[in-house]
């Protein structure tokens, strides 16, 4: 089991419960820094014949129904510890992804020109081919979200009967489409929307609905089960330092260009003069208050909005000098001016805390101690796959796509 799906299941979780798909069909994908430089490159004169823009890739798809015929459809498909998916709803989830995988390859053709298929190689180190990150993902997924149902079971955590309301068709209907929604309208926009069955769609749900009850079983809504000391101890494992700064920017925010010499040594001559104030204040508590006073007067970091106690970070993920200058100093040890690319930081480093904002790959901060506990469900499901792995319906471990493909 790749433990990439508990930490998406984690991702989700931490975003919305339950949720509900966008009722647009998908934009196409945003372009890769390549092709957008290649955009940026001058048009051909107006005089100059416009270039024939050749015909995007055939896309192929697959025979979902062929697939769904080769097991009776009540049939369980994958199974762990008595929770099961049957082999209707099995194909159900590979028509979805395979779908998605259908309109990645028109995308890669329409945009870039690139004919993706099923039989073509993934290219990210998996050794792949398409059709077969289509069986592995299916499986994957199938059996991380009914390994979180043995679980939740396991540890008597169960939906009451409001929660499993919310998720009945005739709810969803009116949540998803409309007021007055049929069930029909319900099943026609979920295909429109995700290619994903209504029953399929409220499995996914209600799979993260217990992940939710599991995780407050296990950690407290906000992972306040936790004690202080062992969020710590898992920052301080992984290398975590805490700082608050002030930066007097030496460059033009718009254009990147260096600020004239007058006007940075203007502002180094305010940077010295709030580190002399700062260094004389002995009191930790009174220290901390007066930073935050003098880092609302002048600090031009537009993230102290986001992140206004300061940064909790990873090595590697400051610029060299900002961290480098937090390793040497103790806790409210106030630095001199540090000189980095983008000007002068008066930096206070700070003791780690299970109420740090940590920085999370959505750009969206998250305390620490709601991480700690979301690595610890990811660690403890991923323990309990290992000890009751997934068992298949006979031959789906090696089923082999390319043999749907529709020519």
């Amino acid at each position: 089991m790749k433990k990439l799906i508990f930490g998406l299941v984690a991702v989700l979780i931490l975003f919305g419960a339950v949720i509900t798909f966008n009722q647009q069909p998908a934009s196409k994908p945003v372009q890769s820094a390549q092709a957008s430089n290649a955009d940026a490159v001058a048009a051909p004169a107006a005089e100059s014949a416009p270039a024939e823009t050749p015909a995007p890739p055939e896309v192929h798809s697959l025979d979902y129904e062929a697939i769904r015929a080769l097991h009776p459809a009540d049939e369980a498909a994958v199974t762990v510890e008595g929770e099961s998916v049957n082999w209707g709803d099995y194909a159900d989830w590979i028509r979805t992804n395979g779908m998605q995988y259908e309109e990645y390859f028109r995308q890669m053709g329409a945009y870039y020109g690139v004919a993706a298929d099923w039989k073509g190689s993934m290219g990210d180190g998996s050794g792949m081919t398409y059709a077969e990150g289509l069986l592995s993902e299916t499986n994957d997924t199938i059996g991380s979200f009914l390994s979180i149902r043995a679980f939740a079971k396991e540890k008597g955590v169960e939906l009451d009967a409001e929660t499993l309301a919310e998720i009945s068709p005739e709810h969803l209907a009116v949540d998803i489409v409309g007021e007055d929604a049929t069930l029909e309208d319900l099943a026609a926009r979920l295909e429109e929307t995700s290619h994903m069955t209504v029953d399929n769609y409220r499995f996914y749900s209600e799979t993260i609905m217990l992940y939710a009850e599991l995780f407050k079983e296990l950690y407290g809504e906000g992972g306040e089960k936790l004690t202080e000391e062992e969020v710590i101890d898992t920052l301080e494992a992984k290398g975590y330092l805490s700082a608050a700064h002030i930066l007097f920017m030496t460059i033009d925010p718009m254009t990147g260009k260096e600020l004239d010499a007058e006007t940075i040594a203007a502002k180094r001559e305010q940077a010295e003069a709030v580190v002399k104030e700062l260094r004389a204040i002995e009191d930790p508590e009174e220290l901390v208050k007066r930073f935050a006073e003098l880092k609302e007067q002048y600090c031009e970091d537009t993230g102290k909005e986001i992140y206004p106690d300061g940064y909790t970070f990873t090595p590697g993920t400051m610029v060299q000098e900002f961290e480098s200058a937090v390793k040497s100093m103790g806790d409210y040890e106030v630095s001199e001016p540090v000189q980095t690319s983008y000007g002068l930081h008066v930096i206070m480093r700070l003791p780690l805390s299970a109420e740090s904002l940590l920085s999370t790959a959505t750009g969206t901060p998250l305390k620490a101690r709601r991480s700690v506990a979301q690595e610890g469900i990811t660690e403890q499901l991923d323990a309990y796959f290992a000890a009751h792995p997934a068992t298949y319906i006979e031959g789906l471990e090696e089923l082999d796509l390319t043999k749907y493909i529709v020519e």
